[in-house]
């Protein structure tokens, strides 16, 4: 099997974190052959920062979303396997080594595994992050096991396989891995979640950050918008079930936050729409 990668990175507004998140895939044991990023209209030094490191960058002169930076990413590499990292997570080394191994079966399209705080990550906005969004205190399935989405933090892609569905779709903000993977199921490809695959956040959050985070993380493409509609879903969630948990584990700091996820997201949302409608007059 050729096991050549390509590292891919899309990127915007990532220079805080930039650096560590290429210098995880530089150190791969399985040596990528190339490290792409595709900057998505950064107004930082984002794409200074991966020119000097050595990668190949792409850039876009606006943010045109990440449908369309992953787009470009898997039609610009030249090798059957696509590694993709966000350019706010690191991974460890032998990341590429391990998920490699399970495109040996010709029907596997993607492997990822599960995604975690940083460990030097101890502040509030962290600790929700790692309760709420990624589970870590939550029981996890511990064998590999085929699963019915795509998550897309850190996954290994055979790049056939993606352009063979239609590539990701470059309309898409965001949703573009949910979409994505729904068209690889689709033609009986298989997705595969291994437990070893760890993917570590290294982005400390502001309130701003979490709740965008937060609202992406419970979107579906396939789904209208409704902002007043999204805010009650989030409110029924994060004080039936999130804030019940931060009671019982007495994380009261945590049940702040929870009660405040909703309110940021409809500000955030609502702020969104604002400068939307100021753009087209």
């Amino acid at each position: 099997m050729d096991r050549e990668v390509t590292g891919v990175i899309p990127c915007y507004n990532s220079a805080s974190t930039l650096k560590k998140t290429i210098n995880s895939l530089k150190s791969q044991t399985l040596l990528l052959s190339e490290i792409i990023v595709v900057d998505d209209g950064s107004t930082d030094n984002s794409a200074e920062i991966a020119v000097e490191m050595g990668c190949t960058v792409i850039s876009n002169t606006i943010s045109l979303g990440r449908g369309y930076a992953r787009m470009i990413g898997v039609k610009s590499a030249q090798t059957h396997f696509v590694l993709f990292c966000d350019s706010s997570n690191i991974v460890p080394s032998n990341f590429a080594e391990i998920a490699i191994k399970h495109f040996e079966e010709d029907l596997v399209c993607a492997c990822f595994g599960r995604i975690l705080n940083y460990q030097g990550l101890t502040d509030d906005l962290s600790n929700w992050r790692a309760r709420h969004l990624f589970g870590e205190n939550k029981p996890y399935n511990n064998k590999i096991h085929q699963v019915n989405c795509l998550i897309t933090y850190a996954v290994l892609l055979r790049r056939e396989h993606v352009l063979s569905v239609g590539n990701f779709n470059p309309s898409l903000k965001q949703c573009e891995d949910q979409e994505l993977g729904e068209k690889l199921i689709a033609q009986n490809l298989k997705i595969i979640s291994d437990p070893n695959l760890i993917t570590y956040s290294i982005r400390k959050e502001t309130f701003k950050s979490l709740s965008l985070r937060y609202a992406r993380w419970n979107s579906d493409y396939a789904q209208p918008k409704f902002v007043l509609i999204d805010f009650l879903d989030a409110l029924k969630v994060c004080i039936l079930i999130f804030s019940k948990e931060d009671l019982k584990d007495k994380q009261y700091k945590c049940l702040t936050i929870s009660l405040l996820m909703p309110f940021l997201r409809l500000y955030y949302e609502f702020v969104k729409e604002m400068k939307l409608l100021q753009a087209f007059r």
